[in-house]
């Protein structure tokens, strides 16, 4: 009986983690894409601060994906730093077109990444 009761608890542990795991995958994910949205509108505008801006957001990405990487793993977070990257090299020789088509491929990027992390009921079957 007492087997059982502990493999009960550890399959409500690993249901629990893998929940909260979810929750946060979706909160990091949600708050990159309005990031970037934000970058974005500052790129079209050609604001003089949006290589500050996009250096605050790889800063931001970069203590967000050190600790994803605990509990998922996928080469595509990693080249997101890349192409985060790229993208502030462009802002800073002040190349907006680039940078703008740069970001266009985060946005793509980082809507992929979400969708391959995810828990989704396909992934069952």
């Amino acid at each position: 009986m007492k087997k059982v009761v502990v493999a009960i608890v550890i399959l409500l542990v690993i249901i629990t983690a893998g929940i909260l795991e979810n929750f946060y995958v979706d909160k990091v994910f949600d708050a990159l894409d309005k990031r970037l949205l934000e970058l974005e509108g500052a790129v079209k505008s050609q604001s003089n601060d949006c290589a500050e801006q996009c250096a605050r957001l790889s800063a931001w990405w970069e203590k967000r994906r050190s600790y994803m990487e605990l509990f998922i793993y996928s080469p595509d977070v990693r080249n997101f730093s890349v192409a985060l990257g790229e993208t502030q090299g462009s802002l800073e020789c002040a190349d907006y077109q680039n940078a703008l088509s740069k970001i266009q491929s985060l946005l793509v990027m980082s809507s992929n990444i979400h969708n391959i992390v995810d828990f989704n009921p396909a992934d069952i079957i």
